[in-house]
């Protein structure tokens, strides 16, 4: 609870003292490590400069007998942004940081849309070179050829990546490195080299601290807390440029992504900074909650005498009263025992000072600052757990636009340059992101379906999508449409579709002691019947029933 106040009311007079005013604190202290430098911890290349500087700037040093001089260093003549020759962002980046754990939608949105960007797995799939080599193959010798080469460098991609950082698989990196991108509107993927110049390292480097060079030549880092206190990237795959800030003959290499701004040509803005309002206000109005509650709901009081005025001592024991018997009580009973000096009629009365605004509690304040907020961050809210007055129709057209519009190009912007790192082991392949997948199985089934019927896919390439193997040559007669072409071709042409061989059409069974080369089996020769009366008395019951009768 805060302070209680005093209005003593005597012969129409009106006196206040002891009212205490709510402070409210700043955004953010600035902790930009680059606005203040201890020279003494920096390099013989650092301090050399820092001296040329000094001498440009006229700060000598304050010189009194003899030899003996000032060692007071001003700490905004030069800054690390002048030592460093680095370009100070447009925003404070710690701010930024500080942001993400600031706000609950703020926080949640970024990490929905991360997730849905690179936390969902990775894959290489076949370059156009690859393609085109498939598709000049003549023989299945040749195409399988391919394949084993082609399973081969995947193998060997997949452990590069997930090897290259001890401490994080690339998944991890990959998260790391764009929830920097979301949040700071910049982020370093640091690329380390063995001894005979191949990558071997792969790791995020915390954006917060890392700052471009004013000729576009490389990034420093700087730390206040390391022995190292400053440190040079250069540009991925430049090999050449020297350090000038040590005495590294192989400085890492940094892939430096920046979200587009057009307020720097060199730093990357994060699009929810055109929310920071919404972010503090929401963050304001938890807080008038959060003290509200702290005090038991109990709002701010002002106490009003009529007949008498308190002493000192007696302001102090009421304050004091407040201050260790309400406050941290839950719905306890208020007793305020006056103190004895004031005697005779007395009229003691309590009265807010504030407008009962927490039946409201800021709720539609605080919707309006969530709404605000996840449009910043381009996330539709049932990504975040938000459903209000929403139907699946609309969530399903929030996750189509979210995932063309949004995660899809964030996707490209990171496969791009991951290709750059893929393309220094391979050019058979192309790394590619894992999507959303807003079908279910069922639809996605029928999907399929409607494909291999419309000959758009093959039976392998489904099973491929499935992760089953190829069936083997000759088993992917499936009844498309031009496969029941092909098989009434070839039976037309008298062959058989299943088997490939020629139909030969059999000459039916002759019974058994029918001469040779009698077309009429069931006509024996003259002469023959009255010789067998029982044959033929056999042979004229088989010729009314219309047919040839099997003797048992």
């Amino acid at each position: 609870m805060g302070e209680t106040s005093f209005v003593e009311n005597d012969s129409m007079e009106v006196e206040i003292d002891d009212v205490s005013y709510t402070k409210v604190d700043t955004q953010f202290s600035n902790t930009d490590p680059f606005k203040k430098i201890d020279i003494s911890k920096q390099s013989a290349k650092v301090k050399r400069r820092y001296q040329r500087l000094q001498k440009a700037v006229g700060n000598k040093p304050n010189k009194g007998v003899g030899e003996a001089k000032s060692r007071y260093v001003d700490p905004d003549s030069i800054d690390g942004y002048a030592l460093y020759d680095v370009i100070e962002p447009p925003h404070d980046l710690n701010i930024l940081a500080d942001l993400y754990e600031t706000n609950t939608t703020h926080f949640a949105s970024i990490n929905a849309r991360v997730a849905n960007t690179v936390a969902l797995g990775f894959a290489f799939e076949d370059s156009d070179k690859t393609k085109r080599r498939v598709e000049k193959a003549d023989t299945s010798a040749k195409k399988d050829k391919i394949r084993i080469e082609l399973a081969r460098e995947r193998k060997k991609l997949y452990a590069l990546l997930d090897d290259s950082n001890i401490e994080d698989t690339f998944s991890e990196t990959m998260i790391k490195l764009w929830t920097d991108y979301l949040t700071i509107g910049n982020a370093y993927l640091e690329i380390g080299r063995t001894n005979v110049g191949k990558i071997g390292y792969i790791g995020h480097i915390p954006a917060v601290n890392m700052r471009v060079r004013r000729q576009r030549d490389g990034f420093v880092q700087l730390s206040r807390h390391s022995k190292i206190q400053s440190v040079f990237f250069r540009n991925f795959q430049d090999l050449e440029t020297s350090d000038p800030i040590n005495t590294d003959g192989r400085p890492n290499e940094i892939i430096h992504f920046k979200a587009y701004t057009p307020t720097s040509n060199y730093y990357g803005v994060p699009s929810a900074v055109t929310a920071i309002g919404a972010i503090l206000g929401d963050k304001y109005a938890k807080n008038y909650n959060i003290d509200y509650f702290e005090n038991k709901a109990i709002p701010r009081y002002a106490i009003i005498l009529k007949g008498a005025k308190l002493s000192n001592r007696s302001k102090q024991e009421l304050v004091n009263y407040f201050r260790t018997e309400v406050k941290g009580r839950n719905h306890g009973t208020l007793i305020v025992p006056l103190p004895a000096s004031l005697g005779g009629d007395v009229d003691i009365k309590f009265e807010k000072l504030e407008a009962n605004v927490q039946d409201a509690s800021f709720d539609k304040f605080r919707k309006s600052n969530r709404d605000e907020i996840l449009v910043a961050n381009r996330v539709p809210a049932p990504k975040v757990g938000v459903y209000d007055n929403a139907n699946l129709a609309v969530a399903r057209d929030a996750d189509k636009t979210f995932k063309v519009q949004v995660v899809g190009p964030d996707q490209k912007v990171i496969e791009k340059r991951i290709n750059y790192i893929v393309k220094e082991f391979t050019d058979l392949v192309d790394f590619r992101f894992e999507q959303i997948d807003l079908v279910d199985e069922d639809v996605q089934s029928k999907i399929r379906d409607r494909y291999l019927r419309t000959e758009v896919v093959t039976p392998n390439e489904v099973r491929n999508m499935l992760g089953l193997p190829d069936r083997e040559a000759g088993e992917e007669e499936l009844p498309y449409p031009s496969n029941i072409r092909k098989m009434e071709l070839l039976m037309q042409t008298g062959i058989n579709p299943f088997t490939g061989e020629d139909m030969v059409e059999e000459e039916p069974e002759r019974p058994e002691g029918a001469p040779e080369g009698n077309d009429n089996a069931d006509t024996p020769p003259a002469g023959d019947d009255s010789a067998n009366p029982e044959t033929s008395n056999e042979r004229g019951s088989a010729q009314d029933s219309g047919g040839v009768r099997d003797q048992d």
